[in-house]
């Protein structure tokens, strides 16, 4: 909320409230004397970032939805270190539309599909998919030694605050995770949703995914080193379309790229 006189910057624009006295998207004029508090925005300054050179592709797009191939590297959305530089913002600025959104987040390090809304009529009954967990998520991953693996690992994690990697706590939420592994490519199926729980997964089963900086070891944060690329690919989703009822399956169109 904005009260008392515009500033002379940064530049704001009324918000959408009924009992607002500026129609929504108004340009509020500095030294204006707001007859009181009033529901305002403005885009922060945003200081120039490093390019990420690597870009996404586009797997299928209709007036409802974008499928898109996410690079290695590329946050979905900011992360608070990273602002300009995500796939949301780099999307809205290729097609020109404000309204795309993420329905689902992947790691900045890891590469693969993500679906994305671009109507907001229709984006809820999309964003009830994943928030009811119907949604099937395949993954493949790298590992250094191969092994033999088949079956559901659960497990509980935990987040601490100030800690890059997340701990495998008993007593923290559970999660589940479908691993069927031969040889040093593992196919994943994660069953919840939970901060890198592929990654925990493996690590736990004595086999991290190559290029991790995190697990077993968090060798730290360093964004812009692109010399390692995490193994781990996001290749295949499939649900029932929440609109139309048809079986909708995407697959990445380069096939096994990590």
């Amino acid at each position: 909320m904005l009260t008392g006189i515009v500033p002379a910057s940064p530049t704001y624009w009324a918000g959408e409230a009924g009992d607002s006295a500026f129609s929504p998207g108004t340009r509020l004029e500095p030294g204006t004397l707001l007859p009181g508090p009033t529901l305002a925005w403005y885009h922060p300054s945003v200081p120039r970032e490093e390019p990420i050179p690597f870009d996404y592709w586009v797997v299928y797009e209709d007036g409802d939805l974008i499928v898109v191939d996410k690079p290695h590297f590329l946050p979905t959305t900011s992360n608070g270190r990273i602002v300009r530089e995500t796939l949301q913002t780099r999307l809205r600025v290729d097609f020109g539309e404000d309204e795309i959104v993420p329905l689902h987040r992947l790691d900045r390090l890891t590469a693969g599909l993500v679906l994305c809304s671009r109507n907001p009529r229709t984006r809820p009954c999309y964003q009830r998919l994943f928030q009811d967990r119907v949604v099937v998520k395949h993954y493949q991953a790298r590992v250094a030694a191969p092994f033999s693996f088949d079956g559901t690992v659960r497990l509980g994690m935990r987040r601490v605050r100030g800690e890059r990697q997340v701990r495998v706590d008993p007593s923290g939420t559970l999660t589940q995770t479908r691993v069927l592994a031969q040889g040093t490519l593992v196919d994943v199926w994660p069953l919840t949703g939970h901060t890198h729980q592929i990654r925990v997964v493996l690590n736990h089963l004595g086999h991290p995914i190559m290029g991790d900086d995190t697990y077993p070891v968090d060798r730290g944060l360093a964004l812009y080193d692109f010399s390692s690329p995490l193994q781990l690919a996001h290749i295949a989703m499939s649900f029932t379309d929440p609109i139309s009822g048809r079986e909708r399956v995407f697959k990445r169109v380069h096939g096994e790229r990590f």
